[in-house]
């Protein structure tokens, strides 16, 4: 079993370091790069603080024989498209593992779960946005159900989510302040339009609202569609394609940006210099194209721990619901 004293050697600290790290000591401090170094070494080694291997003891007879089921917005050749959907299941998938749990059943139509479901089940995910018959459903039948990914309508029922309107207010702010004036945005039908994204989109939504806020008329230059790298060089080709193209398009996640980075291509603009580009959600993707994507990193890999925390505190008895914001930074790169 490795030690913290393993840790601290491998990354060249301190084992007070990093225990203070593993701990989350706010107090503590350390750069956000030694910092990831040590969780991640720690993560490699398969190692658990004492609180964390208490809680698994703990919580083991409770939850190892528990049934989980996994309710996808996407199906498995949608999901195989989005890498942002694929990191969040990898970390579903792998911090179950870790409290000897799996997924005993996985769909992306309510049509689709197991006879006698949820009876079968002792606990539900339910990833990306569903609608509100759906959510209603599940939460009254008293199994316990995370909403991973989105903020359901109800308040009894636990969920982790980013927090989308902020971390558009923060980077409109600061496209803002760098002088840009002409926007463009591409996102997500929903609502009416799209009954598998029935609760609005949170991007568009702050992108107008941010505008309308300081009194300033809101953008033209917006289209909706679904969220594919296609979709995101036809819209993108549409806005480009005038003579009054933006200056920069904010695409609602990355697939679409480096969509739009190629429509930029096949109208020979040249990104950054004739056209700006940033997305959302920081796929492993974005960093390594060129130009290199400046993009809104969304902690996907923790959304899916957080949401696995909360399914094994429901298991343990927990009976008020609990609903978790995770922020985002901007990662500025050569698109913008």
């Amino acid at each position: 079993m490795a030690t913290i004293k393993d840790i601290a050697d491998r990354v060249g600290v301190s084992p007070t370091t990093v225990s203070r790290v593993l701990n989350y000591d706010a107090s503590l401090s350390v750069s956000e790069e030694k910092r990831r170094q040590i969780i991640e070494t720690a993560q490699d080694l398969d190692y658990a603080t004492p609180r964390m291997r208490a809680k698994k003891k703990q919580m083991s007879s409770v939850t190892n024989s528990a049934r989980i089921s996994l309710l996808h917005t996407l199906d498995a050749t949608e999901e195989l498209a989005d890498p942002y959907f694929i990191t969040i299941r990898h970390s579903i998938e792998k911090h179950l593992s870790q409290a000897d749990l799996k997924i005993d059943h996985r769909s992306n139509q309510l049509d689709d779960l197991p006879k006698g479901f949820p009876k079968k089940s002792d606990a539900i995910l339910v990833v990306g946005p569903h609608g509100h018959k759906t959510i209603d459903h599940l939460a009254e039948t008293g199994v316990p159900l995370v909403c991973v990914d989105f903020p359901p309508d109800r308040t009894d029922v636990d969920c982790v989510f980013p927090d989308l309107e902020q971390a558009t207010a923060n980077l409109l702010d600061a496209l803002w302040q760098k002088g840009f004036r002409k926007y463009g945005f591409i996102g997500a039908l929903s609502g009416a339009e799209n009954p598998r994204r029935p609760y609005p989109d949170l991007r568009s939504r702050t992108f107008m609202q941010w505008f309308k806020a300081r009194g300033l008329e809101a953008p033209a230059n917006v289209r909706f569609e679904r969220l594919t790298p296609m979709s995101g060089f036809e819209l993108a080709r549409q806005l480009l394609d005038t003579e009054d193209r933006p200056e920069i398009i904010i695409a609602a996640n990355d697939t679409m940006a480096i969509g739009a980075l190629q429509a930029a291509s096949s109208l020979n603009l040249h990104v950054p210099k004739d056209v700006r580009i940033v997305g959302f959600n920081d796929i492993p993707a974005a960093g390594l194209i060129s130009p290199g994507l400046t993009t809104v990193a969304i902690p996907a890999e923790d959304i899916g721990q957080a949401a696995v925390d909360l399914l094994l505190e429901r298991l343990s008895g927990r009976s008020f619901s609990k609903k978790i914001i995770l922020g985002t930074k901007i990662r500025w790169r050569e698109s913008c």
